[in-house]
C-alpha cells in the first residue's frame, strides 16, 4: 500500500474521532504517525485530505460491487448481488455517511460531494441497465429495456437502507430485495 493511500486511511479514522469541524491537519498527522509536514508533502490542506479520501473510498465500493456483479452467475443473482452490496457496503460505513452527512462541509467539499454523487448515480444506473440488457439478450428477461425499471432497482436499494438502516425501521432486507427480483420477472398480479 502507498504512503499516500494509508495516510488517507488513517485519515478516515481521525475525521471519524474528532469531527469535520474540529479537527486539526495535527490531528490528522498524529493519527497517521507521520509529522503534520509529512503531511503537506502529500495534500495541501485537509479538505484535499478529507476529497481523496471520500474518492478512494467510493473508487474501493464502486470497484467491489461491479466484481460481485460480475461473478454473480445469471440475470437474478447479478440484481441480487448488487442491492444486497449496495446496502451492505452502506451500513458498513454508516459512521462515515453521517459525518459526511451531517457536518459542516466546506464548500469546495460540497461540491465535490455533489459532483461524486451524480457519478456514483450514473455508474449504479449503467451497471444496473447493462445487466438487464445482458438479460434480454440471454432471453432471461422478456420485456423492453425501459430506464424506468433501472430506476425501480436503484430506487429500493437506496430506500431499503435509508428506511432500514437511517430511520431504523424493522425491515427485513432480504424479503424486500426478494419481492423486487421477483416482481421484476414476474410482474404484479
Amino acid at each position: 500500500m502507498a504512503r499516500r493511500e494509508e495516510i488517507l486511511r488513517a485519515a478516515q479514522n481521525a475525521f471519524l474521532k474528532y469531527g469535520i469541524d474540529k479537527i486539526t491537519l495535527d490531528d490528522i498527522a498524529k493519527e497517521c504517525g507521520v509529522k503534520k509536514t509529512a503531511l503537506y508533502y502529500y495534500f495541501k490542506n485537509k479538505e484535499e485530505i478529507m476529497m481523496e479520501m471520500i474518492l478512494l473510498r467510493l473508487s474501493e465500493f464502486e470497484m467491489q460491487v461491479k466484481e460481485a456483479v460480475d461473478e454473480a452467475e445469471n440475470v437474478r443473482e447479478k440484481l441480487r448481488t448488487y442491492m444486497k452490496m449496495k446496502i451492505n457496503l452502506m451500513k458498513e460505513n454508516m459512521p462515515f455517511i453521517k459525518l459526511l452527512d451531517k457536518e459542516f462541509l466546506p464548500t469546495k467539499v460540497k461540491g465535490f460531494m455533489q459532483l461524486h454523487k451524480v457519478r456514483i448515480m450514473e455508474a449504479d444506473f449503467c451497471l444496473v441497465k447493462e445487466v438487464i440488457l445482458q438479460g434480454i439478450e440471454n432471453h432471461k428477461v422478456s420485456f423492453k429495456m425501459s430506464d424506468s425499471l433501472v430506476l425501480m432497482i436503484l430506487g429500493v436499494t437506496h430506500g431499503a437502507f435509508v428506511g432500514r438502516y437511517l430511520e431504523e425501521a424493522n425491515w427485513n432486507i432480504d424479503e424486500m430485495i426478494d419481492t423486487t427480483i421477483e416482481v421484476i420477472f414476474n410482474g404484479i398480479e
